[in-house]
C-alpha cells in the first residue's frame, strides 16, 4: 500500500516578505531546510536519529525552482519525497504548495551525505536504515510527480 508523502502545513509570516511583496527567494529556502527536516524524522533521518546515534545528514548540494509567488498570510503545504538513495546519499523533492489557489509555488532538490558526528567524515547508512530509505524512495515512487518537473541533480558524481 502506497503510503502519503510526509507533509506539513504551515503560513507565510510577513516578516519574510521583500520589498517586492512576496516570500523573500532566502525564506523558501529557510522553509524548506528547517520545515523538511523536520519532515524527514518520519523517514527515520531526523533530529531523533541524529541525537540517538551521532551521525546526521549534511546537505551537499540543492536546487531551489521558483515557480509561483507567494504572499504573506499564504497558506502552505511542504511536502517531502525520497528519490533515491545508496549506502551514503540521499536524495530528496520538497515541494511547496499555496494551498489557498492550488498551485506549486516551489520546489528544493536536496542531496544529502550521511556524516558520522564525531568523525565528521561520512558513513554507511545503518543496514536497517538503508533497507527503510530504499523502501520509502519505491513507494514514494508511485506518488505522481508534479507536473512538470525534470530532476536536476544526480545522486553520485560523473563517474
Amino acid at each position: 500500500m502506497t503510503q502519503h508523502l510526509p507533509s506539513t502545513t504551515l503560513a507565510v509570516d510577513p516578516a519574510w516578505i521583500d520589498a517586492y511583496g512576496h516570500l523573500n527567494a532566502a525564506h523558501y529556502v529557510g522553509i524548506f531546510d528547517r520545515v523538511g527536516f523536520e519532515l524527514l524524522s518520519q523517514v527515520g533521518v531526523g533530529l531523533d536519529y541524529t541525537e540517538a546515534t551521532r551521525c546526521g545528514i549534511y546537505t551537499m548540494n540543492v536546487h531551489v525552482a521558483y515557480l509561483r509567488e507567494v504572499l504573506a498570510g499564504d497558506p502552505l503545504m511542504l511536502q517531502v519525497r525520497l528519490l533515491e538513495s545508496d549506502n551514503k546519499r540521499l536524495l530528496c523533492l520538497m515541494e511547496l504548495t499555496q494551498t489557498r489557489d492550488g498551485y506549486l509555488a516551489a520546489t528544493m532538490e536536496q542531496l544529502s551525505l550521511h556524516v558520522d558526528l564525531n568523525t565528521r567524515r561520512a558513513t554507511p547508512f545503518p543496514e536497517d536504515l538503508a533497507a527503510r530509505l530504499a523502501s520509502t524512495v519505491a513507494d514514494h515512487a508511485r506518488q505522481p510527480l508534479p507536473k512538470g518537473y525534470r530532476r536536476l541533480l544526480p545522486l553520485q558524481g560523473a563517474r
